[in-house]
């Protein structure tokens, strides 16, 4: 804050190219808000919120696919034990 500034007044920020621009105060630029801004922000809301239902869905997906590999490799494993005792029938069994 420069000495000439009252503490009311909007803080300039520095841009890339080093100009300084005034920030516009929260209600103003809310209030503002209209046409085309107004429209993307609500498309990026629902973006963001159908992304959150997809991800969801994905991940309930994942976990039952993990149970049911894990439910197979334990059947294969069975099915190893079985092998090694040399139980044919069970083999057999298993076509």
């Amino acid at each position: 804050m420069s000495e000439t500034q009252s503490i009311t007044e909007p803080k300039a920020e520095s841009n890339v190219n080093g100009s300084a621009a005034a920030t516009p105060p929260a209600e103003a630029s809310a209030s503002k808000a209209s046409g085309p801004a107004a429209l993307l922000e609500t498309l990026r809301e629902r973006g963001t919120a159908w992304a959150e239902v997809a991800i969801g869905y994905g991940r309930i997906a994942l976990e039952n696919t993990a149970r049911a590999l894990d439910r197979t490799a334990g059947k294969l494993g069975e099915l190893q034990e079985k092998l090694k005792k040399g139980d044919v029938a069970a083999v057999e069994g298993a076509r």
